[in-house]
């Protein structure tokens, strides 16, 4: 089975269920709660990674990061070739800013944490394919919740509501755990996550590139 077809067994399987549980809800209403609970579980977990590289310059303080999916939502952390944390903030969403200029050119890698996108532009939103595997049945409980909790629908049901919002904040705190311990078992908190593979930015092409840290 082709990854493509895995993904869409697990967003038929969501929806399914959602239409089950909720009658009389349309689709594009059901669209607009995933994706409100797509927003709320990746702000609130920070799981949903992504480290770009891009090349420092000098004299030069602000470097624009283009994801491959989604959108910067927020700055994890930066790194240079030696695996150094660097002092860098992102006061304006999607630009890293240096706090002090280099004086020599230097790759640096940039860990942000995204976020969805519009749900009627991109839909199914173009999530990691490991999200609803694992927390399929915890943004299910999301939606559900929110639902249950608008006043005159047939679903509507407020003991149902908190229930399913319980089993949401569970999972959005286990990802948030699990993102922070880098998905080990009872290790301790990483202070800054690396992948393996991470993207480049060169000139506005995009390259992939083998983390620095990798390869100790």
């Amino acid at each position: 089975m082709s990854k493509t077809s895995e993904c869409d067994k697990y967003w038929q399987k969501l929806l399914g269920r959602a239409n089950v549980t909720l009658t009389g809800v349309s689709d594009a209403e059901l669209k607009v709660q995933l994706f409100d609970t797509l927003q709320q579980f990746f702000d609130e977990s920070n799981s949903w990674l992504e480290t770009i590289n891009f090349t420092a310059i000098p004299d030069s303080l602000d470097y624009p990061l283009m994801p491959l999916t989604g959108r910067v939502h927020r700055l994890y952390g930066v790194v240079d070739q030696n695996n150094v944390p660097q002092q860098a903030v992102m006061p304006v969403i999607g630009t890293v800013h240096f706090l002090y200029p280099y004086s020599n050119p230097q790759p640096m890698w940039a860990t942000v944490v995204k976020n969805v996108t519009d749900p009627f532009s991109c839909f199914p939103p173009g999530i990691p394919e490991w999200v609803l595997p694992v927390y399929g049945l915890g943004i299910l409980s999301g939606v559900l919740g929110n639902m249950m909790l608008q006043p005159g629908q047939s679903y509507s049901n407020q003991t149902l509501a908190s229930f399913h919002l319980s089993k949401f904040r569970d999972a959005i705190a286990h990802a948030r755990v699990a993102t922070m311990r880098a998905n080990t078992v009872g290790a301790q908190a990483w202070a800054y996550p690396q992948q393996f593979a991470v993207r480049g930015q060169r000139g506005g092409v995009s390259t992939y590139n083998v983390h620095p840290s990798t390869l100790r």
